[in-house]
Protein backbone atom coordinates (compact mmCIF):
# COMPACT_ATOMS: atom_id res chain seq x y z
CA UNK A 1 0.00 0.00 0.00
CA UNK A 2 2.78 2.45 0.89
CA UNK A 3 4.52 2.14 -2.48
CA UNK A 4 1.22 2.31 -4.37
CA UNK A 5 0.07 5.43 -2.56
CA UNK A 6 3.32 7.36 -2.64
CA UNK A 7 3.82 6.59 -6.33
CA UNK A 8 0.45 8.22 -7.01
CA UNK A 9 0.96 11.37 -4.98
CA UNK A 10 4.56 11.89 -6.12
CA UNK A 11 3.41 12.50 -9.71
CA UNK A 12 4.58 15.90 -10.96
CA UNK A 13 1.75 18.43 -10.74
CA UNK A 14 1.21 22.16 -11.08
CA UNK A 15 -1.52 24.54 -9.90
CA UNK A 16 -4.10 22.99 -12.25
CA UNK A 17 -6.58 20.37 -11.08
CA UNK A 18 -5.39 16.81 -11.76
CA UNK A 19 -6.96 13.49 -10.90
CA UNK A 20 -4.14 11.35 -9.56
CA UNK A 21 -6.16 8.19 -9.01
CA UNK A 22 -9.62 7.22 -10.25
CA UNK A 23 -10.66 4.02 -8.54
CA UNK A 24 -14.31 4.19 -9.62
CA UNK A 25 -14.87 1.18 -11.88
CA UNK A 26 -11.51 -0.36 -10.92
CA UNK A 27 -11.22 -3.69 -9.13
CA UNK A 28 -8.35 -2.75 -6.80
CA UNK A 29 -9.65 0.28 -4.89
CA UNK A 30 -13.07 1.09 -6.40
CA UNK A 31 -13.98 3.19 -3.37
CA UNK A 32 -11.15 5.73 -3.80
CA UNK A 33 -10.35 8.89 -5.77
CA UNK A 34 -7.39 11.23 -5.21
CA UNK A 35 -7.10 14.74 -6.67
CA UNK A 36 -4.33 17.31 -6.72
CA UNK A 37 -5.84 20.82 -6.42
CA UNK A 38 -2.79 23.09 -6.36
CA UNK A 39 -1.58 22.90 -2.74
CA UNK A 40 -4.41 20.62 -1.60
CA UNK A 41 -4.57 16.83 -1.82
CA UNK A 42 -8.23 15.87 -1.89
CA UNK A 43 -9.06 12.23 -1.08
CA UNK A 44 -12.57 10.76 -1.33
CA UNK A 45 -13.82 7.44 0.04
CA UNK A 46 -17.09 6.48 -1.65
CA UNK A 47 -17.72 3.28 0.31
CA UNK A 48 -16.77 1.78 3.66
CA UNK A 49 -13.59 -0.27 3.16
CA UNK A 50 -10.79 -2.12 4.94
CA UNK A 51 -7.97 0.19 3.76
CA UNK A 52 -9.24 3.57 4.91
CA UNK A 53 -7.34 3.91 8.19
CA UNK A 54 -4.10 2.69 6.60
CA UNK A 55 -4.42 5.15 3.72
CA UNK A 56 -5.14 8.07 6.05
CA UNK A 57 -2.18 7.23 8.31
CA UNK A 58 0.18 6.97 5.34
CA UNK A 59 -1.04 10.27 3.91
CA UNK A 60 -0.13 12.01 7.17
CA UNK A 61 3.53 11.37 6.28
CA UNK A 62 3.26 13.33 3.02
CA UNK A 63 5.21 16.59 2.81
CA UNK A 64 4.35 17.65 -0.75
CA UNK A 65 0.91 19.16 0.00
CA UNK A 66 0.17 21.95 2.47
CA UNK A 67 -3.33 20.62 3.11
CA UNK A 68 -4.81 17.11 2.90
CA UNK A 69 -8.62 16.85 2.95
CA UNK A 70 -10.55 13.62 3.46
CA UNK A 71 -14.17 13.27 2.36
CA UNK A 72 -16.13 10.17 3.34
CA UNK A 73 -18.95 10.21 0.82
CA UNK A 74 -20.78 7.34 2.49
CA UNK A 75 -21.11 9.24 5.79
CA UNK A 76 -20.87 12.81 4.43
CA UNK A 77 -17.90 13.58 6.71
CA UNK A 78 -15.23 16.06 5.57
CA UNK A 79 -12.10 16.84 7.57
CA UNK A 80 -8.46 17.83 7.16
CA UNK A 81 -5.66 15.56 8.37
CA UNK A 82 -3.10 18.25 7.50
CA UNK A 83 -3.65 22.00 7.38
CA UNK A 84 -7.13 23.51 7.40
CA UNK A 85 -10.04 23.35 4.98
CA UNK A 86 -10.14 26.77 3.28
CA UNK A 87 -13.34 28.80 3.18
CA UNK A 88 -12.54 30.07 -0.32
CA UNK A 89 -10.61 27.97 -2.81
CA UNK A 90 -10.59 27.36 -6.56
CA UNK A 91 -9.89 24.51 -8.90
CA UNK A 92 -7.88 25.74 -11.88
CA UNK A 93 -8.43 24.26 -15.34
CA UNK A 94 -6.84 25.84 -18.42
CA UNK A 95 -6.30 28.92 -16.24
CA UNK A 96 -10.03 29.21 -15.49
CA UNK A 97 -11.14 29.31 -11.86
CA UNK A 98 -13.96 27.17 -10.40
CA UNK A 99 -15.05 28.01 -6.87
CA UNK A 100 -15.11 24.97 -4.55
CA UNK A 101 -16.91 24.01 -1.38
CA UNK A 102 -15.26 20.94 0.11
CA UNK A 103 -18.16 20.37 2.51
CA UNK A 104 -20.71 19.84 -0.26
CA UNK A 105 -21.21 16.31 -1.57
CA UNK A 106 -20.13 17.56 -4.99
CA UNK A 107 -17.51 20.24 -4.45
CA UNK A 108 -18.40 22.36 -7.51
CA UNK A 109 -16.16 20.90 -10.20
CA UNK A 110 -16.10 17.72 -12.31
CA UNK A 111 -12.73 17.06 -13.95
CA UNK A 112 -14.03 14.20 -16.11
CA UNK A 113 -15.88 16.62 -18.44
CA UNK A 114 -12.76 18.67 -19.26
CA UNK A 115 -12.52 17.42 -22.86
CA UNK A 116 -16.21 18.14 -23.43
CA UNK A 117 -15.77 21.67 -22.09
CA UNK A 118 -12.85 22.23 -24.42
CA UNK A 119 -14.96 21.03 -27.36
CA UNK A 120 -17.71 23.51 -26.47
CA UNK A 121 -15.16 26.32 -26.45
CA UNK A 122 -14.04 25.40 -29.99
CA UNK A 123 -17.57 25.56 -31.47
CA UNK A 124 -19.09 28.45 -29.47
CA UNK A 125 -18.04 31.53 -31.43
CA UNK A 126 -21.10 33.73 -32.09
CA UNK A 127 -23.46 30.92 -30.98
CA UNK A 128 -26.63 30.96 -28.87
CA UNK A 129 -26.29 28.30 -26.19
CA UNK A 130 -28.64 26.46 -23.82
CA UNK A 131 -26.83 24.89 -20.87
CA UNK A 132 -29.22 22.47 -19.14
CA UNK A 133 -28.43 21.22 -15.63
CA UNK A 134 -25.70 23.85 -15.62
CA UNK A 135 -24.70 23.35 -11.95
CA UNK A 136 -21.82 25.82 -11.37
CA UNK A 137 -21.71 26.70 -15.09
CA UNK A 138 -18.37 25.24 -16.19
CA UNK A 139 -19.57 24.74 -19.75
CA UNK A 140 -20.74 28.34 -19.82
CA UNK A 141 -17.27 29.59 -18.85
CA UNK A 142 -15.72 27.75 -21.77
CA UNK A 143 -18.49 28.84 -24.14
CA UNK A 144 -17.98 32.50 -23.25
CA UNK A 145 -14.23 32.11 -23.58
CA UNK A 146 -14.91 30.69 -27.04
CA UNK A 147 -16.91 33.76 -28.06
CA UNK A 148 -20.52 32.71 -27.46
CA UNK A 149 -23.10 35.36 -28.35
CA UNK A 150 -25.70 34.39 -25.74
CA UNK A 151 -25.81 31.74 -23.01
CA UNK A 152 -28.75 30.50 -20.91
CA UNK A 153 -27.68 28.54 -17.82
CA UNK A 154 -30.57 26.50 -16.40
CA UNK A 155 -30.54 24.67 -13.07
CA UNK A 156 -33.02 24.03 -10.28
CA UNK A 157 -30.43 25.04 -7.66
CA UNK A 158 -30.18 28.79 -7.05
CA UNK A 159 -27.07 28.30 -4.92
CA UNK A 160 -25.29 26.45 -7.74
CA UNK A 161 -26.25 29.21 -10.19
CA UNK A 162 -24.94 31.84 -7.76
CA UNK A 163 -21.59 30.07 -7.72
CA UNK A 164 -21.78 29.89 -11.51
CA UNK A 165 -22.29 33.65 -11.69
CA UNK A 166 -19.35 34.13 -9.31
CA UNK A 167 -17.21 31.88 -11.53
CA UNK A 168 -17.94 34.10 -14.52
CA UNK A 169 -17.15 37.25 -12.55
CA UNK A 170 -13.88 35.97 -11.07
CA UNK A 171 -12.73 34.91 -14.56
CA UNK A 172 -13.76 38.26 -16.14
CA UNK A 173 -16.24 36.40 -18.38
CA UNK A 174 -19.50 37.91 -17.16
CA UNK A 175 -21.80 40.11 -19.24
CA UNK A 176 -25.52 40.82 -19.69
CA UNK A 177 -25.85 38.16 -22.41
CA UNK A 178 -25.24 35.36 -19.91
CA UNK A 179 -28.42 34.37 -18.08
CA UNK A 180 -28.79 32.26 -14.92
CA UNK A 181 -32.32 30.84 -14.60
CA UNK A 182 -33.49 28.68 -11.70
CA UNK A 183 -36.03 26.32 -13.29
CA UNK A 184 -37.23 22.75 -13.00
CA UNK A 185 -36.26 21.77 -16.53
CA UNK A 186 -38.86 19.03 -16.93
CA UNK A 187 -41.59 21.58 -16.17
CA UNK A 188 -40.16 24.50 -18.17
CA UNK A 189 -40.05 23.46 -21.84
CA UNK A 190 -42.60 26.06 -22.97
CA UNK A 191 -40.49 28.82 -21.46
CA UNK A 192 -37.32 27.40 -23.00
CA UNK A 193 -38.98 27.18 -26.42
CA UNK A 194 -39.69 30.91 -26.30
CA UNK A 195 -35.98 31.54 -25.69
CA UNK A 196 -34.86 29.33 -28.58
CA UNK A 197 -33.97 27.99 -31.01
CA UNK A 198 -30.41 27.35 -29.90
CA UNK A 199 -27.24 26.68 -31.88
CA UNK A 200 -25.76 24.51 -29.12
CA UNK A 201 -27.58 22.58 -26.39
CA UNK A 202 -25.68 21.04 -23.48
CA UNK A 203 -27.30 18.31 -21.34
CA UNK A 204 -25.27 17.22 -18.32
CA UNK A 205 -27.75 16.06 -15.66
CA UNK A 206 -27.23 14.35 -12.32
CA UNK A 207 -27.74 10.60 -12.38
CA UNK A 208 -30.16 10.84 -9.48
CA UNK A 209 -31.57 13.98 -7.89
CA UNK A 210 -34.53 13.17 -5.66
CA UNK A 211 -37.65 15.07 -6.62
CA UNK A 212 -36.03 16.62 -9.68
CA UNK A 213 -34.36 14.21 -12.11
CA UNK A 214 -33.72 10.47 -12.38
CA UNK A 215 -31.66 9.74 -15.46
CA UNK A 216 -32.94 6.29 -16.35
CA UNK A 217 -36.55 7.51 -16.58
CA UNK A 218 -36.33 11.27 -17.17
CA UNK A 219 -33.58 11.61 -19.79
CA UNK A 220 -35.92 10.44 -22.54
CA UNK A 221 -38.31 13.29 -21.63
CA UNK A 222 -35.53 15.78 -22.44
CA UNK A 223 -34.68 14.04 -25.72
CA UNK A 224 -38.29 14.13 -26.90
CA UNK A 225 -38.38 17.93 -26.46
CA UNK A 226 -35.04 18.73 -28.11
CA UNK A 227 -36.41 19.29 -31.62
CA UNK A 228 -38.61 22.10 -30.29
CA UNK A 229 -35.46 23.84 -28.99
CA UNK A 230 -33.30 23.23 -32.07
CA UNK A 231 -32.79 24.07 -35.73
CA UNK A 232 -31.33 21.79 -38.40
CA UNK A 233 -27.71 22.71 -37.59
CA UNK A 234 -27.95 22.57 -33.80
CA UNK A 235 -25.20 20.59 -32.08
CA UNK A 236 -26.20 18.81 -28.88
CA UNK A 237 -23.66 17.70 -26.29
CA UNK A 238 -25.34 14.97 -24.25
CA UNK A 239 -23.70 13.54 -21.13
CA UNK A 240 -24.70 10.78 -18.76
CA UNK A 241 -22.83 9.16 -15.88
CA UNK A 242 -25.09 6.20 -15.12
CA UNK A 243 -23.13 2.91 -15.00
CA UNK A 244 -26.34 1.03 -15.83
CA UNK A 245 -26.56 2.68 -19.27
CA UNK A 246 -23.91 1.66 -21.81
CA UNK A 247 -22.49 3.96 -24.46
CA UNK A 248 -24.22 1.93 -27.17
CA UNK A 249 -27.58 2.18 -25.39
CA UNK A 250 -27.11 5.93 -24.91
CA UNK A 251 -26.38 6.49 -28.60
CA UNK A 252 -29.33 4.30 -29.63
CA UNK A 253 -31.60 6.31 -27.36
CA UNK A 254 -30.93 9.36 -29.54
CA UNK A 255 -30.99 7.48 -32.84
CA UNK A 256 -34.39 6.01 -31.97
CA UNK A 257 -35.70 9.54 -31.48
CA UNK A 258 -34.58 11.05 -34.80
CA UNK A 259 -31.09 12.28 -33.96
CA UNK A 260 -27.91 11.48 -35.81
CA UNK A 261 -24.81 10.51 -33.87
CA UNK A 262 -21.74 12.58 -34.73
CA UNK A 263 -18.96 11.69 -32.29
CA UNK A 264 -17.97 10.68 -28.78
CA UNK A 265 -15.92 12.88 -26.46
CA UNK A 266 -14.01 10.66 -24.05
CA UNK A 267 -12.98 11.77 -20.55
CA UNK A 268 -9.30 12.62 -19.90
CA UNK A 269 -7.01 9.60 -19.80
CA UNK A 270 -6.62 9.63 -16.02
CA UNK A 271 -10.31 8.75 -15.61
CA UNK A 272 -9.72 5.05 -16.23
CA UNK A 273 -12.94 3.04 -16.51
CA UNK A 274 -15.06 6.16 -16.07
CA UNK A 275 -18.78 5.54 -16.58
CA UNK A 276 -19.23 9.01 -18.09
CA UNK A 277 -20.58 9.02 -21.64
CA UNK A 278 -20.42 12.30 -23.62
CA UNK A 279 -21.63 12.37 -27.23
CA UNK A 280 -22.43 14.94 -29.91
CA UNK A 281 -25.70 14.49 -31.80
CA UNK A 282 -27.73 16.62 -34.19
CA UNK A 283 -31.41 16.69 -35.25
CA UNK A 284 -32.19 14.50 -38.25
CA UNK A 285 -35.63 15.66 -39.34
CA UNK A 286 -35.85 19.43 -38.80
Amino acid sequence: MRNFLFKIISVKTNKEFKRLYHGRGEKTFPFLTIDSIDKILFVQFFEKNDYEDEIINLLKENKKYETIIIKKRYTNETFAIKGEIPKIYYAIENNLKFKLNFYNQNIGFFGDTKNAREYIQKISNNKKILNLFSYTCGFSLYAKKGGAKEIFNIDISKSALNIGMHNHQVNNLYDKNIKFLSLNILKSFKKLQKLGPFDIIIIDPPTYQKGSFIANKDYIKIIKKLNSLSHKNTQILACINDPKITKKEFIELFKDNSFKYIKEIAPPNEYTNSTLKSIIVSPKNI
